[in-house]
């Protein structure tokens, strides 16, 4: 038998609910006795307190000769009798049985009713209590009704004379309490069946849910994340249901990115070859240059300054260009292999770039060109040294591809750096790729290294880089975030 969750649940409240049951039945008949023991107890000492001076009272009026229990105990005894309607026994000091009065109008008084005998070692327990001055009571279950055997020694001046035993009736008192306790056990069935049938009824509706969740569940295992589930109990089922439906979309969103980031290493793949390719190209053209001017000069009876003087500049060019390039790869392979762990530092970017745009100062004049920084100032964390590279070379492409005698317009604000000039028009396929390694080498000296390697740097400090050509002007735009922004930690 498989043991769902609504049958434990329900095997477990039978279980739980028919301890307490008994627990609370117990604790109540418990209370009703020690309820009835107190109501007993109250009773008996004011009989006691009240027949104490009624014979008070008698003794005034007719007062005894030698002993007033033999003279008088069977009236007193009569009267005390009437006055409570129960049975009165009377005791000598001595323990010899006196005298009883029965009341003829109480029916299990008079049907249970024992005779007397003189105090032994048979006798009540609160007869002997009685003599033993004590005032004690017992009670005795007969057939139909409840006794109960109340006993006392009777003083008068400080001294006993003799003892009187009670037999009341108090059947209703205890007829009473079964009453009580049927009620109750009544009420607890009741409340029993009722409390069974709501929590079925909820059990039931909390289950509907959860299989509704398995067979989901079971879907999403087979690869559909399209299911949703639909509960309406505005409980934490429902925020069952709700976060159910998130973790399948949120799956859903994982594998699409594990597809996406899948076709970004395939694409990184195919870029490390195309790179690797491009830097054999690129690595081989000017050790061609250098290799055929070499053979040339020296052939044996090659004799001409002109050529000599051309062909050594050559060779130092491509020398120094081949110089560069290993240079930045050796760089470009230390930031492929070792976490970007600079030093970090605050940096005013507006006085920072103009300090740069001084330094270029020179080498723009001799192309006839100005630099015009304008904006307003923000701060950023960073390293300055790799930042001062990034503009260093994004000012040097300005100069050495801008059309000479125009302006470098320099524009720092709210987070955004944007370097324009004037330029001949950018091939498309240039224009698309800027960022690349390779993608252009115009200029003496140009590794095809530099965009590549300031993407890089911006990337590590969380900005982005993009570049714009439109109607002959070039505009590289490069955001860094500001310092308090949530994104200022280098590599995070």
């Amino acid at each position: 038998m498989r043991w769902t969750i609504q049958r434990k649940f329900i095997v477990g409240y039978f279980i739980l609910f028919t301890l307490a049951a008994f627990i609370v039945d117990r604790v109540m008949k418990d209370s009703l006795e020690a309820n009835s023991t107190v109501m007993i107890t109250n009773e008996v000492t004011k009989l006691q307190h009240t027949t104490r001076e009624h014979i008070k009272q008698f003794a005034l009026i007719h007062p005894p000769e030698q002993d007033l229990f033999k003279e008088y105990g069977g009236v007193i005894a009569q009267e005390l009798s009437k006055l409570h309607g129960q049975n009165v026994a009377l005791y000598d000091r001595d323990g010899l049985f006196l005298y009883e009065a029965i009341a003829i109008d109480e029916r299990i008084l008079v049907e249970n009713q024992t005779f007397q005998n003189n105090l032994n070692a048979n006798s009540n327990e609160e007869l002997k209590a009685a003599f033993s001055n004590k005032a004690a009571f017992t009670r005795v279950d007969v057939p139909g009704g409840n006794l109960v055997y109340f006993a006392y020694p009777v003083y008068l001046h400080d001294q006993l004379y003799g003892v009187f035993r009670f037999t009341g009736d108090y059947t209703n008192l205890f007829a009473a309490n079964k009453t009580i306790l049927h009620s109750f056990r009544v009420l607890i069935i009741c409340l029993f069946v009722g409390v069974f049938l709501l929590s079925s009824l909820l059990t039931s509706r909390m289950i509907k849910p959860l299989r509704r969740l398995t067979a989901a569940t079971k879907k999403v295992a087979a690869g559909d994340y399209s299911v949703e589930v639909q509960v309406e109990t505005r409980d934490e089922l429902e925020e069952l249901a709700t976060s159910f439906n998130e973790m399948q979309q949120h799956i859903k969103r994982q594998i699409e990115t594990i597809e996406q980031e899948k076709e970004k290493v395939v694409q990184a793949e195919k870029s490390r070859t195309s790179f690797f390719n491009n830097v054999t190209h690129e690595l081989k053209t000017p050790l061609a240059t250098i290799s055929g001017y070499a053979q040339i000069i020296g052939e044996e009876d090659f004799d001409d300054p002109v050529f000599l003087r051309k062909a050594t500049e050559k060779i130092r060019l491509e020398s120094d260009r081949l110089n560069r390039m290993v240079i930045e790869l050796i760089e470009l392979s230390k930031r492929d292999a070792v976490p970007f762990l600079k030093k970090q530092e605050t940096v005013h970017m507006l006085p920072f770039i103009e300090s740069i745009s001084e330094d270029m100062t020179l080498k723009a004049h001799k192309r006839q060109m100005t630099i015009d920084v304008q904006g307003e100032d923000f701060i950023v964390c960073g390293n300055r040294d790799e930042l001062r590279r990034v503009f260093l070379n994004v000012l040097d492409n300005a100069m050495k591809y801008g059309v000479t005698g125009t302006r470098i317009a320099v524009s720092i604000m709210a987070g955004m750096v944007t370097v324009t000039n004037v330029c001949d028009p950018v091939p498309r396929q240039i224009a698309l790729h800027a960022f690349e390694p390779f993608i252009h080498t115009k200029g003496e000296g140009n590794s095809g290294l530099g965009l590549y390697i300031c993407k890089q740097i911006i990337e590590q400090h969380n900005g982005t880089i993009a570049f714009e050509d439109e109607n002959g002007q070039v505009t590289l735009s490069i955001f860094l975030p500001r310092l308090g922004s949530g994104r200022q930690m280098l590599g995070s």
